[in-house]
């Protein structure tokens, strides 16, 4: 990984997400739902990077950030930490599991995208309700997180084609060593 770039790529992640999240889409079963784009990236970089420990650290770091920008968040008090774990849980089993995928193939980061969200919104409302913070809309906020996901998952193969382009500014590429015979 190169670090630099990928610290100015998680910042405009978050602005992006920023952004995205001023513009919520109504649904009457979720409420008001925006994608995770910080996901997006974590499971492409879990895709990409050959070293798992930069697949964990890259992720830790997402979610961190978003831990700092839902940090009392519409004047609910939230933990700042649970995000940043669930991330790297999650950027864990998709590093694990992605050797039985086609990872080029959009409907596969799709569908790697959903789990992830899936893992990450559910661990994170979770770890909220036991912290005490939530304890009565644990039901709602389970469908927003099942909302949240699918919406990030349906964007994610477009949110890919652009990391994919620029990919080679903040994940090195190694080169094979021939050996001489």
């Amino acid at each position: 990984m190169r670090w630099i770039p990928f610290i100015i790529l998680i910042y405009v992640a978050v602005l992006v997400q920023v952004a995205v999240g001023a513009l919520p889409v109504q649904f009457s079963l979720t409420g008001n739902i925006a994608p995770d784009i910080t996901a997006i990236v974590a499971v492409f970089i879990a895709l990409s990077v050959r070293d798992p420990r930069d697949a964990m650290i890259a992720a830790w770091s997402l979610g961190f950030a978003m831990d700092l920008m839902l940090c009392g968040m519409g004047g609910a008090v939230t933990a700042v930490g649970p995000m940043a774990i669930a991330y790297t849980l999650a950027a864990g089993v998709i590093y694990r599991v992605r050797e039985a995928f086609f990872r080029e193939r959009a409907h596969a980061r799709a569908l790697l995208t959903l789990v992830f969200c899936l893992i990450v919104h559910s661990l994170w409302v979770t770890m909220q309700t036991f912290l005490g913070f939530a304890w009565s809309a644990w039901g709602s906020a389970i469908m927003k997180a099942i909302g949240i996901s699918i919406y990030t998952a349906i964007i994610a193969p477009l949110v890919c084609m652009g990391l994919q382009r620029c990919s080679g500014w903040f994940i090195a590429v190694y080169a094979r060593r021939l050996r001489r015979r």
